[in-house]
């Protein structure tokens, strides 16, 4: 009985100390970048399911964000719901801004573990036909990995004045 509890015991030992599979940034960071990209060319495509897609559909899920375009300024979700439910709304009239607009995304910061992600960006938006700027913005994209895909937890980004954006 005495060998039985400590073979049993040192089983239950080394499944404690064995460290997960090792991680490959890179690959993990690509992964990401195309879900960011994938989000951002599906809202603009007001193609509300690819842009649903790439989002936690969860109670768990922010969004918090601050623009001067906004009448209140700062918006918020608590919960991937209500969210949802504006931007089906918004896609099926015809209503997103900037649509067609392309981005740029400078000074990336990533830090990537196994089932959850931060990533941090500048985003330039210009229109797409004269390249004029239309916003500057500072971007936070929190990440779960959901069934081994990277899915959108946390959405914050803060555009800059427009009396501050470099021209």
């Amino acid at each position: 009985m005495r060998n039985i509890l400590l073979f049993l015991l040192a089983i239950l030992l080394s499944n404690c100390t064995q460290q997960p599979p090792a991680l490959d940034f890179e690959k993990e960071k690509a992964a990401i970048q195309a879900v960011i990209a994938k989000e951002t060319e599906s809202y603009y495509k007001q193609d509300f399911e690819n842009w649903k897609s790439t989002y936690l559909e969860s109670p768990a899920f922010r969004k918090y964000c601050y623009w001067e375009g906004f009448p209140e300024k700062v918006t918020f979700y608590n919960g991937f719901e209500s969210l949802k439910a504006e931007k089906k709304k918004q896609f099926e009239s015809d209503a997103t801004i900037w649509k067609g607009s392309t981005e740029e995304r400078a000074n990336e910061n990533f830090r990537i573990s196994h089932d959850m992600a931060w990533y941090t960006f500048e985003q330039y938006s210009y229109e797409k036909d004269t390249r004029k700027l239309l916003g500057k913005s500072l971007e936070t994209r929190i990440l779960e990995k959901e069934n081994g895909q990277w899915k959108i937890a946390y959405l914050g980004y803060h555009y800059f004045p427009d009396t501050l954006v470099q021209k």
